[in-house]
């Protein structure tokens, strides 16, 4: 892992560079898990995320492997396993998303080449279709474009999966293209959605505390990862 502290000292943290950030819409607040939060994300979505009509097209770790009885020390392990294996050249994180206190869902942010982003998001089954899709999104973009210097943000969804195209949609996104997944084996197509940062404008108000040091941590020009 690259030196970011130079000095010989030890490596600076993504997770220390985060430590701090909140980003802030009108509903909610997204922010680094603790411990015991990480744990009852992971019991939310063992009681659902996607809906039932995607179990044939969405990787099996959603529907079987919630049923396993370490789903929710697997699910915690992997979100401290991507901020300790990031560098300042490729990252990846997930900020909880949480609604008066109450966390209901996840919202990540990735590092790709050519100064863009990829995200992703997931929310419980309860807490979906009441805009929150977009609030997460349209916040972490404000991050990457306002804060971080990305040029572009990267989208994928099963062709299916109308809410997640038309949140795409609504922030600005245009398609640019489909790839093949084979989340069970079988091809699935989905729809590739690509946002200039010129094009972003955010439907509701973002407040960004705690960034400078992500941004002084990590440069778009620097930025690896699959296109």
């Amino acid at each position: 892992m690259p030196n970011s502290s130079g000095g010989g000292r030890a490596p600076i943290t993504l997770r220390a560079v985060l430590a701090h950030v909140r980003l802030r819409t009108p509903r909610l607040e997204l922010r680094l898990g603790s411990e015991h939060e990480l744990r009852e994300l992971g019991e939310l979505f063992r009681h659902g995320t996607y809906p039932d009509y995607m179990e044939a097209v969405t990787s099996a770790l959603f529907f079987d492997g919630v049923k396993e009885p370490n789903w929710v020390e697997n699910f915690v392990a992997h979100h401290h396993s991507w901020l300790d294996e990031s560098t300042p050249a490729e990252w990846y994180f997930n900020f909880l998303a949480f609604v008066g206190g109450k966390v209901i869902g996840s919202q990540g942010l990735q590092s790709r080449s050519g100064s863009s982003v990829f995200t992703n998001s997931l929310i419980g089954r309860r807490y979906q279709g009441r805009g929150y899709g977009t609030e997460m999104r349209a916040a972490v973009l404000s991050l990457a474009f306002a804060v971080l210097g990305a040029r572009s943000a990267i989208s994928d969804a099963w062709a299916g999966n109308e809410p997640s195209l038309a949140v795409s949609r609504k922030l600005g996104y245009l398609t640019v293209g489909t790839e093949v997944h084979h989340p069970r084996g079988e091809p699935v197509e989905h729809e590739v959605m690509r946002l200039e940062a010129s094009r972003f404008r955010s439907p509701v108000a973002v407040e960004i505390d705690g960034a400078e040091a992500f941004a002084n941590w990590t440069k778009p020009d620097a930025w690896v990862g699959s296109s």
